[in-house]
């Protein structure tokens, strides 16, 4: 499914809302993934309506890249922050950024190479 800025926002709102209602693994009940669904409806503008496996698979690539952010900030030597992101600057640095953005897994930390992610505060909520 396609997924405006819009639905995103909202998807991530409602779940930090409701964010008592996730299970140990980080995922959340179907029930919830559905009532997330529902919440969207309105923002629809095009193509297939969000349902609760829509949802689900939308907070998994929304865990993933808070996941990669934990792992990249949690690397001695690292810079993060949620306004510059990774903060690269100079030939060097784009260089090791480059090698380590095409190591797999770590492709979800390529639109941060300097800019933060607007979700991350409300993630670090869900996620204590």
């Amino acid at each position: 499914a396609d997924w405006t800025p819009e639905e995103v926002t909202a998807l991530v709102r409602y779940l930090h809302e409701h964010r008592a209602e996730r299970g140990d693994t980080g995922n959340f009940r179907q029930s919830t993934y559905a009532n997330v669904a529902e919440h969207l409806r309105p923002l629809h503008v095009s193509g297939k309506i969000k349902d609760h496996k829509n949802v689900s698979i939308k907070w998994g690539a929304l865990k993933q890249t808070y996941n990669a952010i934990v792992t990249y900030r949690s690397k001695s030597g690292e810079h993060w922050d949620n306004e510059c992101g990774a903060n690269i600057g100079g030939a060097l640095a784009a260089e090791s950024w480059g090698k380590y953005i095409a190591v797999k897994g770590n492709v979800h930390m390529k639109p941060f190479r300097n800019k933060g992610w607007e979700y991350l505060e409300y993630l670090e909520d869900i996620f204590p």
